[in-house]
């Protein structure tokens, strides 16, 4: 596990994932394997999978106020991240992404179409067609329910409570 603060860090980590994905897609290709799991069974290996997790990917994609060298390497990140949305399930390599502020702006479409699990909260109607292409979020979950979630197949779930004080 390595734990990123800085933009820099960041896309050195993004770095060696996308890095790490084009030698797995070799191996696949040698071996005729299309994915992880048939690669892993043939050959006898145990590839393990990664997860790139970011709470607030707002925060890390927004070029608001940064210089344009700032600009280029949140554009890098940005491009990494694309390139593991659209090749990563089938080499093994995941992206988890959450935000508080969901915005028709943060996640490019190349990134928002090739993430094949969405999970919303509360939400209004605008929100919940950033998040779900649908308004099923503003209709299902009411408004003073606390920790319910809708998935984008239109599961809905209730989430535990963990007390900050180490109760539940």
């Amino acid at each position: 596990c390595r734990m990123c603060f800085e933009e820099q860090s960041t896309l050195e980590l993004l770095t060696e994932l996308t890095e790490e994905l084009e030698r797995r897609k070799q191996l696949l290709t040698v071996s005729g394997q299309p994915n992880i799991d048939r690669y892993n069974e043939a050959t006898g290996e145990d590839l393990p999978r990664y997860i790139f997790a970011c709470d607030e990917i707002a925060e890390v994609l927004d070029k608001t106020g940064l210089s344009i060298d700032q600009k280029e390497v949140v554009r890098k990140i940005e491009s990494k991240l694309s390139m593991i949305a659209r090749q990563g399930r089938a080499f093994g390599i995941h992206l988890i992404l959450a935000t508080q502020r969901p915005d028709a702006n943060i996640l490019s479409g190349q990134i928002k179409n090739n993430i094949n699990c969405r999970i919303c909260g509360r939400a209004d109607m605008v929100l919940s067609q950033i998040i779900l292409d649908n308004t099923s979020a503003a209709e299902l979950i009411p408004k003073d329910t606390s920790g319910r979630f809708l998935l984008h197949d239109g599961t809905v779930f209730q989430a535990y409570w963990f007390d900050d004080e180490g109760g539940w």
